[in-house]
């Protein structure tokens, strides 16, 4: 039998009492909501939030890469993480939430550290690939749909003890009932599969917000 506590809202509450939160992280996810009614819950967690800035510590990364900017709040949490030589690039096309992270970043001190991309993804990481960029932590919130195109590109801007990161991979517990075939549920259930057989990599799947996949690559792995 499995080993798992069942969610619930008391639990929610007493997880959030005991990791950090800023109070500037607090104030942006409380005013996306406040902004954007539910779409806000496209943010990460706190939890997430808490772990992905854990992560950082541990690996000692200093240059990031994230796909999915939305209001910023998991670029504020990893930019928390990060000491003075450390940098993020975060790309998303939505001008409007973006503006609205820059203030937020700006507030907490870590507005320089970020470079704000208004750009395409897929069109960007290219351009990283020209330029021959590596990145020690990349995380990846971005559109479903480029996943599997994301995951393939990302692995030549990894550097070789990088990580890099998946959300939304349980979709809201939606890839585990097997009555459902819409097409967002299905393109998760894809490249969860995808991303299992990729002999390139060493990954691990965690029910932590909506879930995460964790993806190294393997040592003297030849692209």
């Amino acid at each position: 039998m499995l080993k798992n506590i069942h969610s619930s809202k008391d639990l929610e509450n007493y997880i959030y009492q005991n990791i950090e939160e800023t109070a500037v992280q607090k104030e942006m996810r409380e005013f996306s909501f406040k902004e954007f009614g539910d779409i806000a819950s496209m943010q990460i967690s706190p939890q997430q939030a808490s772990f992905l800035n854990f992560l950082i510590k541990i690996g000692n990364y200093k240059n990031i890469l994230e796909l999915g900017t939305f209001m910023g709040y998991s670029t504020l949490a990893m930019a928390l993480a990060l000491d003075k030589e450390g940098k993020i690039f975060t790309v998303d096309k939505d001008l409007k939430t973006t503006s609205y992270a820059k203030k937020f970043w700006d507030k907490a001190g870590v507005k320089n550290q970020i470079t704000m991309i208004n750009s395409d993804a897929i069109e960007t990481l290219q351009n990283f690939i020209k330029q021959k960029l590596l990145f020690d932590f990349i995380f990846i919130d971005a559109d479903k749909s480029g996943y599997k195109t994301y995951f393939d590109n990302c692995l030549d801007l990894i550097s070789e003890n990088g990580l890099i990161v998946f959300d939304n991979v349980l979709w809201k517990g939606k890839v585990a009932d097997l009555s459902l075939n819409d097409k967002k549920t299905e393109i998760i259930r894809e490249f969860n599969k995808y991303i299992k057989k990729d002999n390139r990599v060493d990954t691990t799947m965690i029910s932590i917000g909506d879930g995460m996949t964790l993806c190294k690559k393997k040592k003297n792995l030849i692209l």
